[in-house]
């Protein structure tokens, strides 16, 4: 069982441990996570291989998975999340070689899924741990603060660096940053007990009839925010043309994200988070949709900015209503099952977008109908009784 027996002043200080290790963390990876489908880009993979590419990263963690899940259990959250950073320092370091070797890009997927693995376990099993019921809605906000707050200024200071320097000095400060987001969280006692996880067990939640709404609102997230990540970016860079435009437009396009958080937080946390999901899904859906429309600068901006703010909001009843259902349940089981899903559900659905772009038949028109039909899945999350 996870050993909750902190006080509510030692999960504060670990909370607030947890927000500036995520601004730090968060810092490092936005500034290169969005250049990195740009960066396959410019190395002139074609598009449809770049989607394979994100492909063969939730294939490899589907497949190592579970023994992950118990490394995770045994060596602790924490230092499970610093071991993140060394698969991730190693990808970045790859990636930075990757013109030179061509077998590079299918070892990259690998290290990616270990570190997304182990980082992503961890930082959910934090949460659960030190976070309180309560304040569940208001702590995540916080969280959404600091992930906005880096994901508006990491892509503007990555774009001038770019310019400036290259993508090694970038890969360089990144690696600096993780490190030191990772240590952060070791000024506060590593205090989780192990728990078992079987190949049975897993099979038999998966088969539990009860657990598929869940499911299908896993596989909206993990579909729309996979078009997100990966094929938004180089839409963008093929508009805007220079990385510096473009780490502008996404910074501003954040910034008007973070004034929403505290309040949305407060009211996830006070009135009904099913009608809140409900709401901010239709929402979300036409800040998808509205993308179809775009082909300038400007009109990037107002979209994006739009959209984000959108699913910002989103987003916090959406989480705040799946960790009361881990906290009812086995949550490790549950958070270990979401996992998978979120990325049996981008192995069963991203080749069919790689063949969209091979065809070229207007490939970036179908990935954001496909998003936001996806979009639309969220409010079916079965309700924490």
């Amino acid at each position: 069982m996870l050993g909750i027996t902190t006080n509510n002043i030692n999960k504060n200080k670990e909370m607030k441990l947890m927000y500036f290790s995520v601004f730090l963390m968060g810092f490092a990876e936005s500034m290169i996570a969005i250049f990195v489908p740009v960066y396959l880009y410019r190395l002139n993979y074609p598009l449809w291989l770049i989607v394979i590419f994100y492909f063969l990263v939730s294939l490899c963690f589907v497949i190592l998975s579970l023994l992950g899940a118990r490394l995770v259990s045994k060596m602790g959250i924490k230092h499970s999340i610093f071991v993140s950073t060394i698969f991730l320092i190693s990808y970045y370091l790859l990636l930075n070689c990757l013109g030179s070797s061509k077998i590079i890009f299918y070892i990259l997927p690998i290290l990616m899924a270990i570190k997304m693995i182990f980082y992503n376990y961890g930082y959910h099993l934090n949460f659960l741990l030190h976070s309180q019921k309560s304040k569940r809605g208001q702590e995540l906000s916080v969280l959404g603060i600091a992930n906005t707050l880096s994901g508006a200024v990491g892509p503007l200071l990555a774009g001038v660096i770019l310019v400036a320097f290259n993508f090694g000095v970038l890969f360089s400060v990144g690696a600096g940053l993780l490190i030191i987001g990772a240590l952060a969280l070791f000024l506060g006692k590593e205090n989780y007990e192990p728990v078992e996880i079987s190949i049975s067990e897993t099979l038999n939640y998966i088969k539990n009839k009860d657990n598929w709404r869940n499911f299908t609102s896993f596989m909206g997230y993990a579909i729309e925010s996979s078009i997100n990540r990966e094929i938004w970016p180089i839409y963008l860079i093929i508009l805007l043309v220079s990385y510096d435009k473009m780490g502008l437009i996404v910074t501003l396009s954040f910034i008007v994200s973070i004034l929403a958080y505290y309040l949305i937080g407060n009211l996830s946390d006070k009135y009904n988070k099913r009608k809140l999901l409900k709401v901010m899904t239709g929402l979300y859906f036409l800040g998808w949709l509205s993308r179809i429309f775009v082909n300038s600068g400007a009109k990037i901006l107002v979209v994006d900015s739009y959209r984000n703010l959108t699913e910002k909001i989103l987003h916090i009843p959406w989480e705040a209503s799946m960790y009361d259902l881990a906290a009812r349940e086995k949550f490790y089981l549950f958070i270990v099952v979401r996992e998978i899903m979120f990325n049996l559900a981008r192995i069963i659905i991203m080749p069919l977008v790689a063949l969209v772009f091979y065809i070229n038949f207007h490939p970036f028109f179908i990935s954001i109908i496909l998003a936001s039909l996806f979009s639309l899945l969220y409010p079916t999350l079965r309700k924490a009784e």
